[in-house]
């Protein structure tokens, strides 16, 4: 990919090219009951795009997922699955597979992670806050996976200029992301193959579909959510999601035990560490990040937001400060929550300011709405 072009004939191109509208679909209000001898996950589609969606239902913490025509499942499961209200999947515990090789899974209760797919990308669970300051919002329950981020780059997303328009205000040259993306040649974050299949078995950090994309800039964050209908958050929503207006940590204010696995089973963070060395001490049972919600539900926050401390750093949108490097300035963005590779320690006031373009393994992000 070579699009880094002048600023004049990037202006004329935005101006002759009419931003695409995609909205990925939206779910909500997912509760896990039982029926007899059946678990029953109801939820809502909502997708303004589509009447039909296909949704895949996944255990949370792992890459497994439970299949459409297993014995026993039935419901608004599998492929052209019509949006609206009370959808319902019904599953017996048989069609619940273990993973033998995982020390902490199967986990003592089943978490569902249920996505609908609408030919272009994944939408997943949103939940809904009713913000105490400010307007309220709606906010991805797990973070970005690599499964979902995938279909970005499947739908061109490197290549489509509007998605990068940074144009909220925040950057005197709305164009920036998309210079930048240009010039450095981005094409997917930053350990991925895209000649390996799947692109992301090539990331150190993060190999697992499920896990959270990881080695994105804040500009591909955006980007990303932008294409998606989505948006950043700014820190305030992501403190309140977390429920770090009301606590230290989103469980509350006790302090994780530094015990052995799975008994500290709160979030996916180290318990000690030698400075930017990340071995030779304990760890939570994942070295490096794990997938999604292995630590829900005893890590959730009270609105049920999934690993909002460790696993990954989440980008947010506020500008912290602009700083002059000489060659370019740099509106930077804080990061929120730690990551897999974070102390304990470090947990309780845990946000960094980084400029947009770093692409660190161990920064991620989720979607608000």
């Amino acid at each position: 990919m070579n699009h880094f072009l002048s600023l004049s004939i990037i202006t004329a191109l935005f101006m002759a090219a009419p931003a695409v509208a995609n909205v990925l679909p939206v779910i909500t209000n997912v509760m896990v009951g039982s029926e007899e001898d059946k678990i029953v996950v109801s939820f809502d589609i909502d997708d303004p795009d589509n009447e039909t969606v296909d949704v895949v239902l996944r255990i949370a913490g792992t890459d497994l997922r439970i299949e459409p025509d297993a014995p026993g499942v039935s419901g608004d499961i599998g492929r052209s699955v019509a949006c609206g209200s009370g959808k319902t999947i019904r599953l017996p515990l048989s069609a619940i597979p273990g993973d033998p090789s995982d020390s902490l899974m199967p986990r003592d209760s089943f978490v569902p992670r249920i996505l609908a797919y609408d030919g272009k990308g994944y939408g997943g669970e949103m939940i809904e806050v009713n913000s105490t300051t400010g307007p309220d919002f709606l906010v991805s329950r797990f973070e970005l996976t690599n499964e979902e981020f995938a279909a970005f780059i499947r739908a061109d997303g490197y290549e489509m200029m509007e998605y990068w328009i940074i144009d909220d205000g925040s950057l005197e040259i709305e164009e920036t992301g998309w210079n930048y993306a240009g010039k450095f040649q981005w094409q997917a974050p930053r350990h991925w193959d895209m000649k390996a299949d799947p692109p992301w078995s090539s990331d150190p950090f993060s190999n697992h579909a499920t896990s959270p994309v990881l080695g994105a800039s804040w500009f591909e964050a955006y980007a990303y959510c932008k294409w998606a209908g989505y948006r950043l958050p700014s820190s305030s929503e992501y403190l309140e999601a977390a429920g770090l207006y009301e606590a230290a940590y989103p469980w509350g204010n006790e302090r994780m035990p530094a015990g052995g696995a799975p008994d500290y089973p709160y979030a996916n963070v180290k318990f000690g560490y030698k400075g930017y060395e990340h071995s030779g001490f304990r760890s939570d049972g994942s070295e490096f990040a794990a997938p999604v919600g292995r630590y829900s539900p005893a890590g959730d926050s009270p609105l049920g937001l999934v690993d909002a401390l460790g696993n990954a750093w989440e980008w947010c949108n506020d500008v912290v400060a602009v700083i002059d490097y000489g060659t370019f300035s740099c509106a930077t963005r804080p990061i929120r929550g730690g990551s897999w590779a974070t102390g304990m320690a470090n947990l309780e006031d845990a946000t960094r300011d980084l400029c947009p373009l770093y692409r660190t393994d161990t920064a991620g992000f989720r979607c608000y709405k």
